[in-house]
């Protein structure tokens, strides 16, 4: 693996000219953020005018609303992930692509999510919240909200797109369109205006549904001019399969964060509508840090997936450094506020003084644990950025699960400590996921990114310089090795070359190493072809040694077609003076070429110094290629 995978954690910057980039991405992504946040306080100081139940009862629709739509998230990451990464390559014009896969593999599955959340979403609402009239309110609400999942299935890819293509302020200006357009209706909808009456707290939910039509009409336009092919490209379902890759992870984790969230705001509840309303309130005035968090973590995700697609990994490793020291400067200061001034906050959405007092205590502590939690947000969305999206779902999983969970139950419940004990342990567990991401990160484990085969998934280094691809004659190897070639910069070796003379004759052994020695640059080469002495040289030098394995048929076929094809035509793998012919012989030496085993794939792992990838039939093969931009 290439040393600079290596390097050690880099000091700060110390000019605004190192950080420059990290504004210019992320400013338009946290006004991105920023109006939605700025809804989102307005709905729910509008809710507060009715009362506690309605921003309890929202409040738990709204995290059900989270744990059945996060699952699709993932896409959101995939597509920024793999967009961010082609455009570092230098080949935007795959976004058209990426795009219609996000959208056949997220439009169903919304459709799907959004009819479990009419069906079931009223009876989870009343599970949580044994508050008859909190419960009513939010039940109503998801009903109402259900639909605008799959209308943000065709949404959230063609944002992801605008920010991992490094134009997010296209997605800020669609956003600055329609969020007035929500506000306006929210208060139109909730408290009702003229001639036209309230309908409580479902007439957010209405509002939303409104607001991301709009939304869908204006998106949809910008990419049918601004990207080449939308619409007009057929998805593939290697593409779908790639997408999944990247993000399952990050949908599996964002649900289950959502489902403990759920259990959270059910223990919660279960004291009171109050503390259930005042939950909802810190949750909505921690947005604003949490979105500005956001939002420059997701330009560190685009700046590390392009310095990845780069090839240069301690560069990948500087942005993220260098975001989360960002992140914490900016957003200290506004936890502090909370911390020092709850009750002028607090009051704008807590009308009882009752609930107020009781809300003053938590409230200092979630302002003081802010900047901590800004930080794991920004690290984690560097290993999205670098496709490790295991160790960004993993980490904070795990101790939501296993420890933030059932402390919380224990110390707030158990141990009668109540909302400020839960907040207490909310608080620690984050330093503790910041201290792990942040251990992580100085490490080299996300710097390798996995391809999924039909065998098994494989670690891949994050640059790729030196390719070995073996295979029986007509697997495609000289295909595959050409377009790699091509596609990563590097000189292609073909092996027939060398070790044939004219008329097909075969060179001594090692006149034939002498030769490819000589001809192996030292700053990276795809050889192909499978030749015991060149295996001696090539392997231990290898990135990564892929091998073609195709049924013995197709490989004979393919071996009989090129010799009329290309008998009177040259062609850049044939040795010079040798012509093509198909005899028996030929087809002996296809038919009888050894197969793949797992004896053979544990030969070749002790032979090279990078993994072995086995690439099952064409479709395989193709999906390595398209990847293998992103991977250097």
């Amino acid at each position: 693996m290439d040393a600079a995978l290596h390097a050690a954690r880099p000091a700060p910057p110390t000019s605004l000219r190192g950080v420059r980039p990290i504004f210019t991405l992320a400013a338009p992504l946290v006004g991105f953020f920023m109006i939605y946040t700025a809804v989102d306080i307005a709905t729910v100081g509008m809710l507060g005018r009715l009362g506690n139940a309605a921003i309890a009862g929202v409040g738990a629709g709204s995290a059900i609303y989270g744990a059945i739509c996060a699952l699709l998230y993932g896409v959101d990451t995939g597509v920024q992930a793999i967009v961010a990464r082609t455009t570092g390559a230098g080949r935007p014009g795959r976004i058209a692509d990426v795009l219609a896969a996000a959208h056949a593999g997220a439009i169903p599955l919304a459709m799907a999510v959004a009819a479990v959340a009419w069906v079931i979403g009223p009876s989870l609402v009343a599970i949580i919240l044994p508050d008859h009239a909190a419960a009513a309110a939010g039940g109503a609400w998801i009903v109402v909200a259900a639909p605008s999942m799959v209308f943000l299935a065709v949404t959230l890819p063609i944002n992801a797109a605008w920010i991992g293509s490094g134009r997010p302020m296209i997605a800020t200006a669609v956003t600055a369109v329609s969020a007035p357009l929500q506000v306006g209706l929210t208060f139109l909808f909730v408290l009702g205006w003229g001639p036209v009456r309230g309908f409580g707290a479902i007439g957010g939910a209405l509002a939303m549904d409104g607001a991301m039509l709009a939304c869908i009409a204006v998106q949809g336009g910008l990419a049918l001019r601004l990207i080449p092919g939308f619409l007009s490209v057929r998805p593939r379902l290697g593409g779908v399969a790639e997408i999944a890759a990247i993000g399952w992870p990050i949908s599996a984790q964002q649900s289950l964060l959502q489902v403990a969230l759920m259990g959270v705001f059910a223990v919660i509840a279960q004291l009171g509508a109050a503390p259930a309303a005042i939950a909802n309130v810190l949750l909505t005035l921690t947005n604003v840090p949490t979105q500005t968090g956001t939002g420059l973590g997701a330009a560190a995700a685009t700046l590390v997936g392009q310095a990845l697609g780069r090839g240069d990994a301690r560069d990948a490793r500087t942005w993220g450094w260098r975001t989360t020291g960002v992140v914490v400067a900016i957003t200290a200061p506004m936890g502090l506020v909370l911390a020092l001034a709850p009750h002028a906050l607090l009051s704008l959405f807590l009308r009882d003084p009752a609930t107020l007092a009781m809300a003053i205590l938590p409230a200092r502590i979630v302002g003081f644990g802010v900047a901590i939690n800004t930080a794991a947000i920004a690290l984690g969305y560097s290993f999205r950025g670098a496709g490790a999206t295991k160790i960004a779902a993993v980490v904070p999983f795990a101790s939501l699960w296993f420890v933030q969970l059932p402390l919380m139950i224990w110390i707030g419940i158990g141990l009668h400590q109540g909302l400020v004990g839960m907040i207490a342990v909310l608080t620690g567990v984050t330093t503790v996921d910041a201290m792990v991401l942040a251990a992580l990160w100085a490490g080299s484990a996300w710097t390798r990114v996995w391809i999924a085969t039909a065998a098994r998934p494989v670690a891949l280094p994050a640059t790729l310089r030196r390719i070995a691809i073996l295979g029986g004659g007509g697997a495609g190897k000289s295909t595959l090795a050409r377009r790699l070639g091509e596609t990563l910069g590097l000189p292609v070796i073909h092996l027939d070359r060398l070790a044939y003379g004219p008329g097909w004759t075969r060179r001594a052994p090692d006149a034939f190493s002498a030769d490819l020695a000589a001809s192996l640059p030292t700053d990276g080469w795809v050889v192909d072809g499978s030749y015991g002495e060149a295996s001696a040289l090539t392997l231990p030098q290898a990135d990564l040694v892929i091998w073609l394995d195709q049924p013995a048929w197709r490989r004979l076929l393919r071996s009989w077609r090129k010799t009329v094809t290309h008998r009177d035509r040259p062609r850049a793998d044939r040795p010079d003076g040798c012509e093509e012919g198909f005899g028996w012989r030929y087809a002996r030496l296809v038919l009888e070429f050894g197969r793949w085993s797992p004896a053979l794939e544990a030969q070749l792992a002790a032979a090279s110094r990078g993994p072995v990838l086995r690439l099952r039939g064409d479709s395989e093969a193709a999906r390595f290629a398209d990847a293998a931009a992103g991977l250097s």
